[in-house]
């Protein structure tokens, strides 16, 4: 596989993560609140506290990874623009 083939692949693989965070940790973090719930004998009150939990910090992360990888291609492209500026500055001095 070539080099940026690989890194397409695995750019993809790091762009679909918020499915899963979306899916697996309510999924997960709710079966802690059915056991915790089959001890104390409490159904389902502590299943769906922390579905409502885990659902809400989920999406907080999703949330915030798609705000910092925004800020991450904003610095970028504004580092490319200046780069562009300075290259262009360099021509018209040619």
């Amino acid at each position: 596989m070539q080099a940026s083939a690989q890194r397409d692949f695995h750019d993809a693989l790091w762009r679909s993560h918020g499915g899963f965070d979306l899916v697996l940790s309510p999924v997960l973090i709710s079966l802690l609140g059915l056991w915790i719930d089959s001890i104390a004998g409490t159904r389902p009150i502590f299943m769906l506290a922390f579905l409502a939990f885990g659902i809400t910090g989920a999406v907080l992360k999703v949330y915030f990874d798609f705000k910092r990888g925004m800020a991450e291609t904003t610095h970028r492209a504004a580092e490319l623009r200046a780069e562009a500026a300075a290259l262009r500055g360099q021509a018209e001095q040619v």
